[in-house]
């Protein structure tokens, strides 16, 4: 995931309001540094949630399982059309 921007703590203290508005504005992840080291990320509440999920489901065994047998079954061409699962 490449980041937007790196800023130092500081920064990142004083213009907060800003640095806000630009990761709505522009969809921004931005690196919070101290001394020159990364240590918090800033990104859109909906990508925040997007990981949530993500790390959920791959914490699942089950759903892992499914995942992979739905890809299995789609790289053998076990598939159905729209329209012959649901109709016209």
């Amino acid at each position: 995931m490449p980041f937007d921007e790196h800023i130092p703590v500081s920064t990142a203290k004083s213009q907060l309001l800003n640095v806000l508005r630009r990761i709505e504005e522009r969809h921004a992840k931005v690196v919070i540094t101290k001394n020159g080291a990364p240590k918090a990320v800033l990104l859109p509440y909906r990508d925040f949630a997007g990981l949530c999920e993500t790390i959920d489901i791959l914490s699942d065994p089950a759903m892992v399982h499914g995942i992979q047998r739905g890809l299995d079954e789609v790289t053998a061409g076990r598939v159905v059309s729209v329209e012959e699962a649901f109709g016209d």
